[in-house]
């Protein structure tokens, strides 16, 4: 598959909540939490590949042809992670309050196969799993990052998503990787226009300083906001290097 684009999330404290939860408990949560999410999956779309532990994996445009892939994992991101936060850890004492995620996802070529021949397995191999991978271990709690090439997709699927440049991070395994936050509908941070402004598209022309922090929709592609990023490639979906960043 030529390019697909491939969600991982995981909870955030999952080690404390299963050393003071009895394996019921932790069982009942996950039970909870991901049949939220495979609601969601069959409402976007997209194909749950499986779940580890507290990990959920999911990816689109595999077992059938989505040209709007990348946008269909994103908004099964953000609602995920609104499901999630209604997820209570423990029915029994809501005090303890509900589940909190880490988020990322990644476009690029994968070859899939089920293997073995007890208990087969459906898996997807290749480099765009594990940078999918490191986008989730590398996010925040209830945040969706982004990598370079599913940001670019994203861009041209949905330009009117709220894309914010998070800069240059250490990957293990990648080294220094450009990396973007996928914010969600009606979430904006003032980042404050003397310190950072958002970033011009080819075609998109200046916003007057008054109102440059405000979202608008670009006459192209999308807008993202925070440490000014350009496009420097066309649009692709291999994981090539999509985006540079700019000095202000």
């Amino acid at each position: 598959h030529e390019c697909v684009t491939i969600f991982f999330s995981d909870i955030v404290g999952f080690t404390d909540i299963s050393g003071s939860f009895k394996p019921l408990q932790v069982m009942n949560m996950l039970d909870r939490l991901y049949y939220a999410f495979d609601v969601a999956a069959r409402r976007h779309d997209v194909f749950k590949v499986e779940t580890i532990g507290d990990a959920y994996m999911a990816v689109s445009n595999l077992v059938k042809k989505q040209d709007d892939h990348t946008k269909r994992i994103a908004r099964f991101a953000v609602e995920a992670i609104r499901m999630a936060n209604q997820t209570m850890l423990d029915e029994s004492r809501p005090e303890l309050g509900c589940v909190n995620i880490r988020v990322g996802f990644h476009s690029g070529p994968v070859v899939a196969s089920v293997v073995g021949n007890v208990n087969p397995r459906f898996c997807l191999f290749g480099d765009t799993v594990n940078t999918a991978s490191r986008m989730e271990s590398t996010s925040e709690k209830n945040r969706i990052h982004m990598s370079e090439a599913a940001t670019m997709n994203l861009l041209n699927q949905a330009p009117d998503m709220d894309v914010e440049c998070r800069g240059r991070i250490q990957m293990k395994g990648k080294g220094e990787q450009m990396t973007f936050w996928l914010n969600p509908p009606g979430h904006r941070e003032d980042f404050g226009f003397s310190r950072q402004r958002s970033a011009t598209l080819q075609g998109d022309s200046e916003q007057p300083a008054s109102d440059a922090h405000l979202p608008s929709k670009p006459p192209m592609v999308g807008r993202i906001w925070g440490p000014i990023c350009s496009v420097t490639s066309s649009p692709v979906s291999s994981g090539k290097n999509l985006l540079s960043e700019q000095a202000l």
